[in-house]
């Protein structure tokens, strides 16, 4: 692969962003384009006592525990079991985000990454 020819152009925060110009990833044959459907069989109970029902909760304080110890943590676990939604969550309460510092959370895929944003806004 070339080296790129020129200055390296960054993005600018307000400005288009990068890729705006690229066209959209392929689907494969398994994603559909139809409506998505949910399933809670918890929506009656609160907001919190619904985390409190995801795997990874018994698993905070180990979880908080190794963050701060340790330089990387590779967490994997089942899906729906909390790993995108609620482990950022519990690094922001513990104050991980604090002094403007930002919780990245990675998808293996773009469907997986489009899906947690937008569960992620709708809270």
């Amino acid at each position: 692969m070339a080296a790129p020819v020129g200055p390296m152009k960054f993005w600018k925060p307000g400005t288009e962003g990068p890729g705006v110009s690229i066209s959209e990833e392929r689907q494969s044959a398994g994603e559909s384009t139809g409506v998505a459907v949910l399933y809670n069989p918890y929506a009656s109970l609160s907001i919190e006592q619904q985390r409190q029902r995801l795997p990874v909760f018994k698993l905070r304080n180990h979880i908080l525990y190794l963050v701060e110890n340790y330089q990387t943590l590779v967490i994997i676990g089942e899906t729906g079991c909390g790993k995108s939604t609620q482990i950022p969550q519990y690094l922001a309460e513990a104050g991980w985000t604090a002094e403007a510092r930002v919780v990245g959370v990675t998808q293996p895929r773009r469907v997986a990454a489009v899906s947690s944003a937008w569960v992620e806004g709708e809270e």
